[in-house]
């Protein structure tokens, strides 16, 4: 597409914003069944597989990329209540 002759570069490929919001929310899961659940870590990546649609690689990628993120998980020990409403944790 041109604009006065100057093109409009397009970015193809995954919203970013989305994609930190599909992580947070593969993060949650990985913990409630992880952590609340007692899964172990092959089941879990199992199940996120299922749920996300990703491969075992990429989920475990993700998971790898955001340690941080879980021992915060588990220091604030969320209840079960944040995960039926689907409140932020």
């Amino acid at each position: 597409m041109k604009d006065n002759g100057i093109e409009r570069i397009r970015r193809k490929g995954r919203n970013d914003s989305l994609v930190s919001r599909r992580n947070e929310c593969m993060l949650a899961r990985y913990y409630y069944y992880g952590y609340i659940k007692n899964k172990g870590y092959e089941e879990t990546i199992k199940l996120l597989t299922k749920e996300f649609f990703l491969s075992a690689y990429t989920i475990g990628r993700v998971i790898l990329d955001h340690t941080d993120d879980v021992q915060s998980l588990k220091q604030k020990g969320p209840t079960m209540f944040i995960f039926r409403t689907g409140g932020r944790i």
